[in-house]
């Protein structure tokens, strides 16, 4: 069974990255991912998750307990509920919850412990300010197609 330190080295090596490039793309110390190759140092939980999600892979997998790659399914207790775990799972969205600007902000939502009101309200916020973001991309990518001069 492999180790976590060779399954480590195989994911970055498979991916074409340097332990720098990532070290920078995980927010770690260059020497932190070279210990973990090394089997002379384990990621703490958090960490641990944190490159599973990176990896796409199961921590099982990381771990050298499991040799599929595939996170396992649990049995889900309502559509809702699938649904949100289908969005959860996505690649673009892991990413934007592990950016630190939008970790500190959902890490802060259970403990407000909103009314569906006031879910509601932050639902409608968020899809605001996602409408003018697209606008605003929109808006100058016209303007980029107008300024380009015409191929022949």
């Amino acid at each position: 069974m492999k180790s976590l330190g060779e399954r480590l080295a195989f994911l970055r090596k498979e991916r074409a990255l340097s332990q720098a490039e990532m070290a920078k793309l995980l927010n770690m110390g260059q020497s932190t991912i070279a210990m973990y190759e090394k089997n002379k140092r384990r990621p703490d939980p958090e960490t641990l998750e944190r490159l599973a999600d990176f990896f796409d892979v199961s921590i099982d997998y990381l771990l050298g307990r499991a040799d599929s790659r595939q996170k396992e399914t649990y049995p889900l207790q309502d559509e809702t509920q699938a649904r949100t775990t289908m969005v959860l799972l996505e690649p673009g969205v892991r990413t934007l919850l592990a950016d630190p600007i939008f970790k500190n902000i959902f890490k802060r939502l259970p403990n407000l412990d909103l009314t569906p009101g006031e879910k509601e309200l932050l639902a409608q916020h968020w899809d605001l300010a996602l409408q003018l973001i697209e606008k605003e991309k929109s808006r100058l990518q016209s303007i980029d197609k107008k300024e380009k001069p015409p191929q022949e």
